[in-house]
């Protein structure tokens, strides 16, 4: 009787282990409010199995309970959902993204009825002529003494100045309002260009790190079979085939490909 009840509970605990072992594909839905939801990219961050939606939104991939699925596009906001067993027994899950908003800042503009002769203007108007945010008029950041060069084919299709344009006293002071919005629009979009620049120096530097972070020390161990002293030297040795780009860019999928073809080769130099 003690050895029947012996190889029960043996058998119960090979069969619970066995099913807690065993993947489970699920069935997925995305949504994000009208928005084209193809393309999204879906990561298991425990077994580095991935995939990519279609174009209803629709995936599927293998998980366990606890897996940790990865959510992210180009446009959306980056989501994390952690497997649980209720969405095990029911093989579906439904997740919705949010679109990333970037906003402007609001310039107010009032109409009045200028003459262009400062001496009758200044007399007519009580409030001022508009109300623009102060940061759009701080010029302190922007270097007056760096050369503009436009492109040949804007240099070549502009017209010269009209000289009665700038010294003719009727012409409305407007025109100078155009002028300096201009030239501050010139100077917003190279300071955003430097901005842009910076930043994205800054996150290559980060990206091998956070690229080990995010999927794990196990996908490579594991997965790639690449020792774990040896992970930077590998990430180094596949940056030549633009992983950094693909991983800032969140187009994770390529570079897991990427990733996987190079550790043969670099596998093969290893062994030499």
């Amino acid at each position: 009787m003690i050895q029947k009840l012996t190889i029960f509970i043996f058998v119960c605990a090979v069969t619970q282990l066995y099913g807690q072992q065993k993947s489970t594909l699920i069935f997925g839905k995305i949504t994000a409010n009208s928005l084209s939801v193809e393309n999204i990219h879906i990561i298991n961050k425990n077994s580095s199995k991935a995939t990519i939606s279609n174009r209803y939104g629709e995936f599927k991939i293998p998980v366990k309970v606890n897996d940790t699925l990865i959510f992210s596009g180009i446009q959306f906001y980056k989501k994390e959902i952690r497997i649980t067993r209720q969405i095990v027994k029911n093989k579906r899950i439904t997740v919705a993204l949010f679109q990333r908003i970037n906003e402007l800042e609001e310039v107010e503009i009032r109409a009045h009825h200028l003459l262009g002769n400062l001496t009758i203007d200044a007399k007519n108007v009580k409030d001022s002529v508009s109300k623009v945010n102060s940061l759009a008029l701080d010029f302190s950041m922007i270097d007056f003494s760096e050369v503009i060069v436009n492109d040949l084919g804007d240099v070549q299709n502009q017209k010269p100045p009209d000289a009665s344009q700038l010294t003719n006293p009727n012409i409305p002071i407007g025109g100078n309002i155009l002028g300096i919005f201009e030239l501050l629009k010139i100077g917003n979009r190279k300071r955003r260009l430097r901005n842009e620049q910076h930043l994205y120096e800054e996150k290559a530097k980060k990206a091998p790190k956070d690229l080990v972070d995010e999927l794990g020390e196990t996908f490579f161990t594991k997965t790639l079979k690449i020792p774990r002293e040896n992970i930077d030297e590998f990430l180094e040795y596949c940056k030549p085939k633009g992983i950094t780009d693909l991983y800032l860019s969140n187009q994770k999928i390529e570079m897991i490909d990427i990733l996987i073809k190079e550790s043969k080769n670099y596998l093969k130099q290893l062994k030499k």
